[in-house]
């Protein structure tokens, strides 16, 4: 087997398993799309390798395998920014959340008084 067959072929594992576990719900929609778009470009980038040559001589990289590394970190990094802001926001709406909980309870204990 070809390294470009196995490339292809792992790719298409990864894609039925991001569709697997979207559809059983364990993977939401706005992480799937990500996945989604890293594996066509694994599948595209396999199936014709000269692209990734041409595309890092086009931005003046010497080596395509360092194009692929930046592109990876990058795409871990919006991975990284998106998982950051979803935190942010489950804090704010936990805090806003025991903020009116605590606020209930004071009312009763006054009510109770």
């Amino acid at each position: 087997m070809t390294p470009q067959i196995l490339a292809i072929a792992m790719a298409i594992v990864l894609l039925v398993v991001v569709i697997l576990l979207l559809r059983s719900y364990v993977l939401p929609e706005k992480y799937a799309v990500v996945w989604l778009v890293a594996v066509a470009a694994a599948i595209v980038l396999s199936a014709w390798p000269g692209l990734l040559d041409a595309i890092a001589r086009f931005f003046g990289i010497a080596s395509s395998i360092n194009l692929l590394f930046v592109g990876a970190f990058f795409v871990v990094f919006l991975l990284l920014m998106q998982v950051s802001l979803e935190l942010a926001k489950t804090r704010d709406e936990l805090r806003r959340a025991v903020q009116k909980l605590a606020l209930e309870i004071e009312k009763r204990n006054a009510e109770d008084d």
